[in-house]
């Protein structure tokens, strides 16, 4: 028994001794795994053409005829005509919060311009029934002051209301006043726009655009935002295409005609862009209210240099990309153009055929 416990333990010892021997500084060290190289994506410079385009959204409608103004400030009251409505010139279109104010001022100014007329008049009426009844001179003379008097008290009820004495019909001019807080269609034709009540207006505030129901154009509303931008590039009279949208297979051309100031010769707060066609398409492909795209074409550059926008890097205030030097990778300055979602205009930097490597 004590023979086998001893080798027992001689054979550990042996087996212990080969392990250590195993790890000592003469053994053989494993090799480590290696991590792979990271591959940069590249890019070449290529040359071809750059074309910036906008797809707006608008509606058929008739063309724009004449706008209609109120002849002084206020808040919009009623409104008696809407969007489509049929007009006649000279028809109620709306008025003001104020025209209530106004009507009774001028029914009590209208009261005291007639009193004051009244008394001019029978004092008149008695001066000639003096005359006629050949009064003394003395009765006459005071009744010509007395007609004097009543002419100065009609001028000052005039002058307090301010209305000019000399005016041949001072009544009409009151009823002018009045007329200046209605608004009245200046001509035949179909609604376009209208103001909605309670709207504030001043006299140069389009509260009605009028158009020709036999005659349509395309309108487009003016959004914030990116198509503020896009203005600074349209003119009038820049071509532009239209589709309608329930049959994009359908082009028309056409211009803008109109742009809101200060692109253009509309109003700053019309808010709309107006296109005309060249020509008028087909009664059936073509009516008052439907929805169309006008795609305008704001930049297009031809045979240029360009490269995706993920292969240039702007930092602190430097435009560049990476190339491939002697030493390894190295930025090179740039001079960009024309931007899209696809392709960035090269001016200079960088030659056709260049490649260089993702930041």
């Amino acid at each position: 028994m004590k023979k086998i416990i001893l080798i027992s333990l001689v054979s550990w010892m042996m087996i212990a001794s080969i392990v250590l021997a195993g790890c000592g500084p003469n053994s053989s060290a494993a090799t480590p795994t290696p991590f792979p190289t990271p591959v940069r994506k590249t890019f070449t410079v290529s040359r071809g053409n750059i074309v910036i385009d906008v797809q707006l959204f608008g509606q058929v409608m008739p063309k724009v005829m004449n706008t209609a103004f109120f002849q002084m400030g206020g808040h919009v009251g009623d409104v008696y005509a809407q969007v489509n409505d049929v007009v006649k010139k000279g028809q109620l279109l709306a008025d003001l919060t104020e025209l209530k104010d106004i009507q009774t001022t001028a029914y009590s100014t209208s009261d005291a311009i007639k009193t004051a007329q009244i008394n001019v008049d029978m004092a008149q009426l008695t001066l000639e029934k003096l005359k006629a009844q050949h009064a003394q001179d003395v009765d006459i003379q005071i009744q010509e002051k007395q007609v004097e008097l009543a002419k100065i008290a009609l001028n000052e009820t005039l002058l307090k209301f301010n209305i000019d004495p000399t005016s041949p019909d001072p009544l009409a001019d009151l009823d002018a006043q009045v007329a200046k807080a209605k608004l009245y269609a200046p001509a035949d034709g179909v609604i376009i726009s209208a103001v909605t009540v309670g709207r504030a207006v001043v006299p140069t505030t389009p509260a009605f655009t009028i158009g020709d129901g036999k005659q349509m154009e395309i309108v487009v509303a003016v959004l914030s935002g990116d198509t503020d931008q896009q203005l600074k590039d349209m003119y009038e009279g820049k071509v532009v295409s239209v589709s309608p949208n329930d049959n994009p297979n359908l082009k028309w051309s056409g211009k803008i005609s109109q742009l809101p100031s200060p692109y253009g010769t509309g109003a700053a707060d019309d808010n709309t862009i107006h296109v005309v066609l060249d020509q008028a398409p087909a009664a059936a492909d073509y009516k008052s209210g439907d929805t169309v795209t006008v795609t305008v074409e704001l930049a297009n550059k031809k045979n240029i240099l360009w490269l995706p926008p993920a292969a240039i890097r702007q930092v602190g205030g430097r435009t560049f990309v990476i190339i491939n030097g002697q030493n390894g990778p190295q930025r090179a300055d740039i001079e960009i153009g024309l931007k899209t979602k696809d392709k960035v205009e090269i001016i200079s930097g960088l030659t056709e055929g260049q490649v260089v490597v993702s930041p």
